[in-house]
Order: C-alpha cells, then sequence, then structure tokens
C-alpha cells in the first residue's frame, strides 16, 4: 500500500518504481498543486549514494527555467525517507510516445487517449501486483528486524490543511537534510560509483532487442520504423532535446545518462529532459569514476565515458546519438552479451551503417547520429547548437 502523507505532501497513487525508489503522484498541502515525488524507498537501510544523487539533483535543479527541463520544486526528509518534488510530467517516454500508431502520432486527442490509457493500464498492473502479494504485505507490517516499513504510512491519516508544526519533528527540508541523512549511514561518499538504479548493464530492453544478437530488423519493424509521421515527430523531440541540452551546457551542466527513458514527452508534445541525479558541473574537476566503477547506463556511454577521461558537452551528445540511432534502427549502435564485451565494441568498432540495418531510413537523420557516434569527442559536433541546426536542415 502507497503511503498516504510524506511531510508536506499528500500522495494520490503510484507513477513507478525503480531500484532507487518510488514516484507518486502528490498534492503539495501547502499549495494545492500537484507534483511528482520521487522517494528513496529503502528507509533505514538506504544506499547513503541514492540520499546524496537526490540532494544534487535538486540543487542541480533548482535554478534551472527552460520548457525542455523537468522543474523541481522541493526535497527534504520524512521519517527517515529522502524525497524530492518536482513537476509532474503527464506523457510517455520517448520510446514509447514513437511506438505510437500514425493516428495517435498526429491527432492530440489521440496521444492524450494514449496518454491516458497507459496510465490506466500502470495502474491496472499495479492493483494486480497488490492482490497478488497482500498476504506478503501483511507479514511485511509485522517485520522482525523493527526497521520502519513505507508500510507504515498506508495507516496515517490524510489531513488537507496542512500544519507545519504537526510534523515538523518528522520531516526536514533542504538538500543539507538530505545530506545529513546520507551521513547517518556512516558511509563514505561514493557519488561517482554506479547504484542500484544503474547497475544493468543496458537500458530497459523492449521486445525487439530481446532477440539473439546480429538479427536486422523483420520487414514489419521496418515499416513501423520509417512512417513519415514517426519521423517527423522523431526529429521534432530531438530538436527539443538539443535545445534542452543547449541550456542545460550553458549553466556549466553535463548530464552523463541520457536515454529514451529519462524523455518524456506530454500531452502538448513538449519533450522534457529528466533524471540529473547523475549531472555533473564542468568546472567539477573530481574524477569521473571512483575505485574503477562508472556512472550511467553502459549502452548510452560514451567512449570518454568507458576510459574514465574527462567529459564534457560532447559527451551527452555522444548518449544523443545511441538514442537517434536506435530510434532510426530499432537497434542500439552495439550489441553484446556483456558490460565488457560491450565497451570494447564503443571503443574499437564502428557501429554499422544506419542503411544496411534500414535500407529506407532518413539518410539526413542518419547522418546526424553517424556523426554523433564518432569515437573522438573532436569528430562529432561540438554543440548541442549544431546538432540542432544539422537537424533543421535534414
Amino acid at each position: 500500500m502507497p503511503p498516504k502523507v510524506i511531510g508536506p505532501y499528500r500522495v494520490l497513487e503510484t507513477l513507478g518504481s525503480g531500484g532507487a525508489g518510488t514516484v507518486y503522484r502528490a498534492v503539495d498541502r501547502r499549495t494545492g498543486e500537484d507534483t511528482a515525488l520521487k522517494l528513496i524507498s529503502s528507509g533505514p537501510a538506504l544506499d547513503p549514494r541514492a540520499a546524496r544523487r537526490l540532494a544534487r539533483e535538486f540543487e542541480t535543479l533548482q535554478h534551472l527555467s527552460h520548457p525542455n527541463v523537468v522543474r523541481v520544486y522541493d526535497t527534504g526528509v520524512f521519517q527517515g525517507y529522502p524525497y524530492l518534488a518536482m513537476e509532474l510530467v503527464e506523457g510517455l517516454t520517448l520510446r514509447h510516445y514513437l511506438s505510437l500508431s500514425d493516428e495517435d502520432l498526429a491527432s492530440d486527442q489521440g496521444l492524450v487517449r494514449a496518454i491516458s490509457l497507459h496510465r490506466q493500464a500502470m495502474n491496472t498492473e499495479r492493483d494486480d501486483e497488490g492482490d497478488s502479494s497482500e498476504a506478503d504485505a501483511e507479514e511485511d507490517d509485522e517485520d522482525p528486524s523493527g526497521l520502519f516499513s513505507l508500510a507504515n504510512f498506508g495507516e496515517e491519516a490524510v489531513s488537507d490543511e496542512y500544519s507545519a508544526s504537526d510534523e515538523e519533528a518528522a520531516f526536514e527540508s533542504g538538500p543539507e537534510s538530505v545530506r545529513r541523512f546520507a551521513e547517518l549511514v556512516d558511509e563514505p561518499d561514493t557519488n561517482n560509483s554506479i547504484s542500484g538504479a544503474y547497475d544493468v548493464p543496458y537500458d530497459v530492453p523492449t521486445p525487439a532487442e530481446q532477440r539473439p544478437l546480429s538479427v536486422k530488423p523483420s520487414e514489419i519493424e521496418l515499416v513501423a520504423l520509417n512512417r513519415p509521421e514517426r519521423v517527423g515527430r522523431l526529429k521534432d523531440a530531438m530538436l527539443q532535446l538539443s535545445e534542452a541540452l543547449a541550456y542545460i551546457h550553458g549553466h556549466g551542466l553535463i548530464h552523463r545518462d541520457l536515454k529514451p527513458t529519462n524523455v518524456m514527452v506530454d500531452e502538448d508534445r513538449t519533450v522534457r529532459l529528466m533524471d540529473f541525479g547523475l549531472a555533473k558541473y564542468l568546472a567539477d574537476d573530481s574524477a569521473v569514476t571512483a575505485d574503477g566503477r562508472l556512472v550511467g547506463t553502459f549502452r548510452y556511454m560514451a567512449p570518454e565515458q568507458v576510459l574514465g577521461e574527462q567529459l564534457d558537452a560532447r559527451t551527452d551528445l555522444y548518449g544523443l546519438g545511441v538514442i537517434l540511432y536506435e530510434l532510426l534502427s530499432g537497434r542500439p549502435p552495439f550489441e553484446a552479451k556483456t558490460p565488457y564485451e560491450l565497451w570494447q565494441k564503443v571503443l574499437e568498432t564502428e557501429p554499422a551503417a544506419l542503411a544496411g540495418l534500414n535500407p529506407k531510413v532518413d539518410r539526413s537523420l542518419a547522418r546526424v547520429a553517424m556523426k554523433l557516434l564518432r569515437k573522438e569527442p573532436d569528430d562529432r559536433f561540438q554543440t548541442a547548437e549544431e546538432v540542432y541546426e544539422a537537424l533543421l536542415q535534414a
């Protein structure tokens, strides 16, 4: 059962969950505004890296304001659970958005309907999972370890009127409160290493990506990939994403974890760049790696990221190239069974020509993707503004 109250926020429903925590739709009882509330859900036993990353994400985004970059409002700790309150984006991931039918892609009403159906499907799936694990949940309520559980939140009364004095003993606001909480775990700061949210070698695979390696897209897939409406929407999304990158790079930031699941498209077709937990300031001279470990999602890492070299805005442009390549071909530029095999290919092998995988691929977009994937940063586009101009001409 999801919590009903988290600090000054009243929880309405679960939006999604992953290795590092859960995201809820919530209402700020102080303002009455809807928000998305990211909660690190492992309580007192949590990995402090996740808490530090949450504080850094808030500090990274709190002063940014751009239509293609998600906004954040608040961060804090409530009864031992760090959280981040951010703009609620009603939409689909970029990959899901581009998988819609031409009718849904072309029609605003169709897109709104698709978003609504997706949300209903997710709610149904969560309800089914909740029903099947009801007995387990009851056992979890009586945790013999004595650790506080999220299940305890489920019984809290919901108050429509917020009074800070009601919960001030259990609620602290601001990034420093999150860092203090992380320090209580008494573990050194390893915020540059892979966490539970990023310890898989690839992004979540689509059904097409679960086939044997090196199998080309089928004719049916190629027809779907090359639909004019889809290609037009892909180009528009890439233009908006380039604008988002130009904005954050102009503010001295690199994202370091670009992938389709970190890009949302809302019902107005506005693209939002999400999840800045691994973002880094360009002027920060701290090590890119720690204890030989890497940050990011392996499939989208640039060669310099794999090698642990100094990163800059061109590293994000490589990730943008991986996204564009995948969405044009239905395949990642490099496939492997292990991370080390993947890294070897990233460093030593050229990606297959897009026209070889998809003979009817949009050639202009393909040229942009292949230039973004150059192994040497100096051989890529040098700025997101250059990518934007190239896309306009495609």
